[in-house]
């Protein structure tokens, strides 16, 4: 019963009744209990917390999935480039024993990870390539000396050799080619973005020897 209000005194067994004045006492009690409520601020953080947090949790998981990508990304890039520099100080080719060489020299400065995939096509002729379950040596159907020229596409023209600085239909000028490709794999927890295709993670370079 609310404080102030009291039962009237009735014979037994007639109903209780209350005060006239019992249901604004109730009122200003219960708005009392309202602003007192109001008042009270323990217990908010943790419930902004519990709103926030997976908010937060998303967030994070895609600067860490990015930021894995991105470090692989750059790892790739990085020997993709320093295995171009080096092979743009090579000669032109004129044996296929100097093809061979330098496709396993560029093989060399490519190799990296147990999830890493790797390959080096040298002028058409020697070709190698490197993953977890081992390398591989083929050689390719031109001839070390020979000269190719890259379509429009930007895709050398494999299938058709011709003489050294035959001038090409897409403007450029014909030579011996190195192709250099490292990919990665690369499990993303938001695929499709710009750094993984497919759950890969790759790097590629095609350089005009001198």
């Amino acid at each position: 019963m609310t404080p102030g209000c009291k039962r009237n005194a009735m014979p037994q067994g007639a109903p209780v009744t209350r005060s006239a004045g019992c249901g604004p006492v109730m009122i200003l009690h219960a708005a009392r209990i309202m602003a007192a409520l109001r008042g009270d601020q323990r217990g908010s953080i943790a419930v902004e917390f519990a709103l926030v947090a997976p908010v937060l949790m998303v967030v994070l998981a895609g600067v860490i999935d990015i930021g894995s990508a991105a470090y692989v990304r750059h790892s790739l890039d990085t020997r993709v480039t320093a295995a171009a520099e080096y092979a743009l100080m090579r000669d032109k080719l004129t044996f296929q024993g100097d093809a061979d060489k330098l496709a396993t020299e560029l093989l060399g400065l490519l190799q990296g990870g147990a999830s890493e995939t790797v390959e080096v096509a040298v002028n058409n002729t020697a070709r190698v390539k490197w993953s977890e379950s081992g390398s591989t040596t083929s050689t390719g159907p031109g001839d070390a000396d020979a000269h190719y020229c890259i379509g429009s596409d930007g895709e050398i023209a494999w299938n058709l050799a011709v003489d050294d600085d035959t001038s090409c239909a897409s403007g450029g000028v014909a030579g011996q080619f190195v192709q250099i490709s490292a990919s990665a794999r690369h499990v993303s927890i938001f695929p499709g973005y710009a750094f993984s295709d497919e759950g890969t993670v790759g790097a590629s370079a095609v350089l005009r020897l001198n």
